[in-house]
């Protein structure tokens, strides 16, 4: 069963509608405004099926609860290395090119959802979400906006000072050329 978000819901909306191939809403995700850690699940009927919360803030970890009971906690953020990221308590491991949203998670070796970056309907870009089974729709739909929403690229900062990183330059008439400038 394949669901789709669109991308430019997930970039700035506090409210996320994922729908089937028909266009049918199947899930609506909301993020909590006071609380941007906080991402709730409901399905079609408005009601509360799951969420994702920051559930140790000092050691970064996150709690994905099904229907109020526990089923999964992604410890810290995938910071340095953006090419895998582990699920205790579900045993769901995510690998591929989470920046790009071209990955898959497995359990047991066994591929339980696809995500890949696709183009909908009116040209909006979008994120499609592959599910073997149904049953692992909410938590793979949440799991799916958690990493897209807060996987972030080491970036500089544009006015970082570039001079001062403690190095010094092996062409010294570079160093004289650059003082006669100043």
């Amino acid at each position: 069963m394949e669901l789709y978000i669109r991308k430019a819901d997930l970039a700035v909306g506090n409210i996320l509608v994922i729908t089937n191939q028909s266009k049918e809403t199947i899930f609506i995700a909301s993020r909590d405004k006071k609380n941007p850690f906080l991402i709730k699940l409901y399905n079609r009927l408005n009601t509360l099926i799951g969420e994702i919360k920051l559930k140790n803030n000092f050691l970064k970890i996150y709690s994905i609860e099904i229907n109020g009971e526990e089923k999964a906690t992604i410890n810290a953020l995938p910071m340095i290395d953006l090419k895998f990221v582990y699920l205790s308590k579900a045993n769901w491991s995510v690998v591929g090119n989470l920046v790009a949203s071209k990955y898959h998670v497995t359990q047991s070796g066994k591929e339980i959802l696809r995500v890949q970056p696709t183009i909908l309907s009116q040209g909006h870009p979008g994120l499609e979400l592959s599910f073997n089974s149904l049953d692992d729709g909410p938590m793979g739909t949440l799991l799916a906006i958690f990493l897209d929403k807060y996987i972030k690229l080491p970036t500089l900062a544009p006015k970082a000072d570039l001079d001062n990183l403690g190095m010094k330059s092996k062409m010294p008439y570079l160093n004289n050329f650059k003082n006669k400038c100043e």
